[in-house]
């Protein structure tokens, strides 16, 4: 079955990589020592390397931008507007396309958000990771739960604004008690969605150098009932392994990404996905700002190889709560093997998928990467 590709929806992640230092936690591709030359020359860099992206765009338009980091609002406010300016102008864009904007604390304010939100970004997401000031003394954030609470009360007051932060759960020293203060002083704001991450030690972290206590199984598992039980008493459900929200509140951006969608990444660093008639490819720019600036346009990628295709899709597709509808997944027969469905079958005899969706049962779900590598 020929895939149409006109029909696969694309969205555009920009990566604003500056921030004040490295979070231990964090692997994602940062700089520190931002400087006003190099910000003017990424902006005007990653312009150039959309505007000449039209092979991979194929005559689409955007469902949903989100500027990601690093921590985008270390970037003035105007040059974000030029961006957006830029991709509306040109009607790179659908009418009503999700525009998010991840912020750190520390740089919340009215200003700020008013000048951004006048430009056309109508969904924000804020790092908040606590609001316990021992958990954030352990992550090394550059903020405190004073700060942490003064921009949850400042975006909770916008109107027409979809708002999410991120909490951090299974940080060394949690106890479970404050864990579930976290979850009870988010859920008395106003704010539309949450995502819920573990801790994980990633090899390229400083954290990985160090030999850390992080809570047990038993302690990990007593905070992930705890947080169902909270967020599903104040009306968020869990759409997504990490993600929580309210009714029709899902974020249309990383929904894409498990769904299988196209994404175009620019800026140094940024992953793109982009379907063809070949397969799958996916590649990476180059990590280095200057590097980037001198070339944006080049990057280092591959098709995706057929015998991996299988696997690549049950990574995203079963990370949904509610999977797919069987007719959605077909829509991509032309990717997959053709033992895909053999695999499928030998989940559902295992209790992990269910029969008539491609959608992880509970138990699939809780043993999730067990129910994936059947695909492998």
């Amino acid at each position: 079955m020929a895939l149409n590709l006109s029909n696969i929806p694309l969205s555009l992640y920009i990566h604003l990589p500056w921030c004040e230092k490295k979070c231990p936690y964090c692997d994602f591709n940062i700089a520190i020592n931002k400087n006003d030359s190099d910000e003017i020359k990424l902006i005007n860099a990653i312009i150039f390397d959309i505007e000449n992206s039209a092979a991979v765009i194929n005559n689409r338009k955007f469902k949903s931008v989100y500027f990601g980091g690093g921590t985008p609002s270390l970037v003035k406010d105007k040059l974000i507007g030029h961006i957006i300016n830029f991709l509306k102008k040109d009607g790179f864009v659908e009418e009503n396309a999700e525009i998010s904007f991840e912020l750190n604390p520390q740089e919340v304010s009215q200003d700020y958000l008013d000048c951004i939100l006048s430009y056309g970004v109508n969904r924000l997401s804020i790092g908040v990771q606590s609001f316990d000031d021992a958990t954030l003394s352990s992550l090394e954030r550059n903020h405190n739960k004073e700060r942490s609470l003064e921009s949850i009360e400042v975006i909770s007051n916008l109107k027409g604004v979809k708002s999410s932060i991120d909490l951090i759960y299974g940080v060394m020293g949690q106890t479970l008690r404050s864990f579930k203060n976290d979850l009870d002083i988010f859920s008395k704001f106003n704010l539309s969605h949450l995502s819920l991450y573990q801790l994980t030690i990633e090899p390229n972290t400083i954290f990985y150098k160090r030999e850390l206590k992080i809570p047990n199984e038993d302690k990990i598992e007593n905070m992930e009932k705890s947080a169902k039980r909270i967020l599903n008493s104040h009306g968020y459900l869990q759409y997504e392994v990490s993600s929580w929200c309210k009714e029709d509140q899902k974020g249309v951006h990383n929904m894409n990404y498990w769904s299988y969608g196209d994404y175009l990444g620019v800026g140094p660093g940024a992953h793109s996905k982009i379907t063809s008639d070949e397969g799958v490819y996916r590649s990476i720019k180059m990590k280095k700002v200057l590097s980037y600036i001198d070339n944006p346009l080049k990057n280092n990628g591959k098709l995706v190889p057929k015998e991996e295709i299988d696997l690549d899709l049950a990574m995203n597709f079963l990370r949904i709560k509610d999977g797919v509808d069987l007719k959605d997944l077909k829509k991509y027969m032309g990717l997959f093997s053709e033992g895909f469905f053999e695999k499928r079958d030998i989940a559902i005899s295992k209790g992990l998928i269910e029969a008539n969706r491609f959608k992880a049962t509970d138990k699939g779900y809780k043993f999730l990467n067990d129910t994936v590598n059947i695909f492998s």
